[in-house]
């Protein structure tokens, strides 16, 4: 597991993505990015709340056929490489989390 969730803030991305399952759909895989600075306080903090729930799930060993939620964290004035990563098996993602994923709705 990755180390502790980092504070989002106003120039944090969250890169929400699916890899994995028998066949590749690329609508399917498509990565959701969502840009802090394009939300309220309030929806900042759900979605940290949201990424701790998520950060309390072990990573279960897959086979080939089962889909993972990978998410990342950046920082929009750093560098290119994620200061946050977190993969785990989608079975174990939270409901808020998919809705997120496919429609990039942010709930409070």
């Amino acid at each position: 597991m990755s180390q502790s969730t980092p504070r989002l803030g106003p120039h944090s991305v969250l890169l929400i993505r699916r890899e994995g399952g028998i066949a590749h759909f690329p609508g399917l895989a498509s990565p959701r990015r969502i840009r802090c600075a394009q939300c309220t306080e309030e929806q900042r903090q759900w979605i940290q709340s949201l990424l701790e729930q998520a950060g309390q799930y072990l990573d279960i060993e897959g086979g080939a056929d089962r889909r993972r939620f990978c998410l990342e964290i950046t920082e929009e004035d750093a560098s290119t490489s994620p200061t946050w990563t977190l993969s785990f098996d989608e079975s174990q993602a939270p409901a808020a989390l998919i809705r997120l994923w496919q429609h990039g709705m942010l709930e409070e």
